[in-house]
């Protein structure tokens, strides 16, 4: 297993309309985590590290056309640092929540489709790896703390020798 010699950071967005979260089923034809489901995200350029909400409103405006300014508020619920076996990057991955009004219109995307699921439907859909471990804590999160007073969860990510990710120790 090489060590990571680089710092890639990601954010992951779930926007909420109601009792309703957006992800993105991933077209089978992806690269990374064909025909598998997540939230809306992407890459953190360089020039954005000093404002990481504006960076995860760039990514979801990427993925599903809305425009950055019309994005609501965006609340930062976990961090998760995980290292793939093979890979020399340790990745960061910002998890933040949104609400909507309600449900928007779901244009097309080149990363896959986006669907709006019930939270409760999470643990059927083939899920990212990491995303298994993670989405379903966003949804109690934002249950029990519907504004984001609470602190950022940080999580530490153990990959098996394939490099999936297998389990999360939240502290």
């Amino acid at each position: 297993m090489p060590a990571p010699n680089a710092l890639t950071v990601f954010t992951v967005t779930v926007l909420f309309a109601g009792e309703l979260c957006l992800l993105l089923h991933r077209h089978a034809r992806r690269h990374r985590f064909p025909d598998q489901w997540t939230g809306l995200g992407g890459r953190v350029e360089p020039a954005e590290l000093a404002d990481l909400a504006s960076a995860a409103r760039r990514e979801l405006a990427e993925e599903t056309g809305v425009p950055p300014h019309t994005v609501p508020p965006l609340v930062l619920r976990r961090v998760l640092l995980q290292h793939r076996p093979a890979s020399a990057e340790l990745e960061l991955l910002l998890y933040f929540t949104g609400e909507l009004a309600s449900p928007l219109a779901l244009p097309a995307s080149r990363e896959g489709t986006l669907h709006w699921v019930a939270p409760a439907d999470l643990l059927t859909l083939p899920l990212v790896d990491n995303a298994r471990l993670v989405l379903p804590h966003l949804v109690a999160d934002r249950a029990r703390d519907p504004t984001g007073s609470e602190p950022v969860k940080l999580g530490i990510a153990r990959c098996d020798e394939q490099g999936r990710v297998v389990a999360v120790t939240w502290a």
